[in-house]
């Protein structure tokens, strides 16, 4: 074989080569990373169902009404003191602390934080709102506004229901993980006595 021949070999391997290395290459970066694929597992619709319904309550009952309460709180157009204001800000924003988690997949976490803000708000506001202001206008004669109050902060409590519903799909989903490995376990081969 003559040298050029051996040349022209030697450099259509390395082509081969290097065609098969920017293959692999290219399957490499195509494929998501271990966290992309455990981020965009695949949930069932009632999970989706359950964080929609989630975000419902969180957008009028806490954001918009417990908004539109912190800010009348802090400029003293309601006659309440202002730490109240501040525990409402701090549940607010606990809550969707939680309803980011809950996006994320920490369930348990999720109901922990959301159990604390939520009843939290909803006992501050009870207290402060509606049976206080409910208090005042009776006195004065006028209709009750209870129900009024109740329709602007008890929805919460179906913030809180969604998250007890995710921690119960957690905690069933982690026990058929457990008794999947469980089952593996005690059927795997064992190795022989003889060996």
């Amino acid at each position: 074989m003559s040298k050029s021949a051996r040349l022209k070999k030697i450099k259509e391997e390395r082509m081969k080569n290097d065609e098969i290395f920017r293959k692999k290459e290219e399957e490499r970066k195509s494929k998501p990373s271990k966290a992309v694929k455990k981020f965009m597992r695949k949930e069932s619709f009632w999970v989706k169902l359950v964080k929609f319904i989630m975000v419902l309550p969180f957008l009028y009952s806490g954001f918009f009404y417990g908004g539109i309460t912190v800010i009348s709180i802090f400029k003293k157009t309601i006659d309440i003191d202002t730490y109240v204001g501040i525990i409402i800000l701090i549940c607010l924003i606990a809550m969707l602390a939680a309803l980011i988690l809950a996006f994320k997949r920490f369930y348990i976490s999720n109901f922990a934080v959301s159990l604390v803000s939520v009843l939290t708000y909803f006992f501050t506001t009870k207290k402060y709102f509606v049976d206080y202001a409910t208090g005042k206008v009776t006195e004065s004669g006028n209709i009750n506004p209870q129900y009024k109050y109740m329709i602007w902060f008890y929805p919460i409590l179906l913030f809180l229901l969604c998250s007890f519903i995710l921690l119960i799909i957690a905690v069933f989903r982690i026990v058929k993980k457990k008794r999947k490995e469980r089952a593996k376990r005690y059927n795997a081969p064992t190795k022989s006595i003889v060996d």
